[in-house]
């Protein structure tokens, strides 16, 4: 498991867990990280690919049969709920990582591992997109899906119909699976990145490729119908609290 960082950090990892270097070119941390500017890569676009440029190094540079991403801050967490995670999460503050057995175990029955669906404020992905980000770079990625993998199209528009989804490009998979979805994932946002000029957007805006890379690995999964294994995702923060509190009351008892 691949912990994507751009920064030094002191979360103790579970082992097989290995801090990635992002950005490396640009970014720099005194811990012996692994770094995505070595071999083939695409360091340099980090700014606009956030933690994808962590899962090219791994496709074109690592061999591991299992693999995936976590972030520093956020990891899987094995729970039977959401709501047990959380309530966890508050009472006690002792979160850890799901070790990579486990995963490896649930891959013997699933395809991928991903984060639980998360649900929009908006009422679909597609509008939640549209009033958080620039609209036209989505419908530019529509249209080179139907260019280059129409048979994708269908389930671009199911995903972006949909309420929820899962976020944050964290996953655990096969090598083989790996392989297959950046192949597809990198022809696209290589080609919407011909087609879009970010280069007066905010700092914040310009981390486009990221953002698309979130919805379009449910494109994939949604095309593919595969076996999922769904996992709640936890923040190492020291706000975490804050955080499970804020989640009790809005997501598990439904206030207002």
């Amino acid at each position: 498991m691949y912990v994507i960082t751009h920064k030094d950090f002191d979360y103790p990892l579970p082992e097989h867990y290995s801090a990635l270097l992002v950005g490396a070119n640009q970014n720099q941390a005194q811990n012996n990280y692994l770094k995505d500017n070595i071999g083939e890569n695409i360091s340099d676009k980090n700014a606009s690919y956030c933690e994808l440029t962590g899962i090219y190094w791994i496709w074109k540079n690592q061999s591991d049969s299992n693999v995936g991403i976590s972030h520093y801050r956020r990891y899987f967490a094995d729970y039977s709920s959401y709501n047990h995670m959380v309530f966890t999460d508050l009472f006690t503050g002792k979160l850890r990582p799901v070790s990579t057995e486990k995963l490896d175990r649930y891959l013997l029955d699933y395809d991928w591992i991903v984060a639980q669906p998360m649900r929009m404020v908006e009422p679909t992905v597609k509008e939640q997109f549209m009033s958080s980000h620039h609209p036209q770079d989505l419908k530019t990625t529509r249209k080179i899906i139907a260019e280059l993998f129409p048979e994708y199209l269908a389930d671009f528009d199911a995903v972006m119909g949909q309420s929820k989804a899962s976020f944050y490009n964290m996953f655990y998979t096969t090598k083989k699976e790996l392989a297959e979805y950046s192949k597809w994932l990198f022809t696209v946002l290589f080609a919407v990145e011909k087609e879009v000029d970010i280069s007066t957007y905010s700092g914040y805006q310009k981390r486009l490729f990221g953002f698309l890379g979130e919805r379009l690995l449910n494109v994939w999964l949604h095309h593919r119908q595969g076996k999922i294994k769904y996992l709640p995702v936890y923040n190492s923060s020291a706000t975490s609290r804050i955080d499970a509190a804020r989640d009790i009351k809005h997501t598990i008892l439904r206030w207002n």
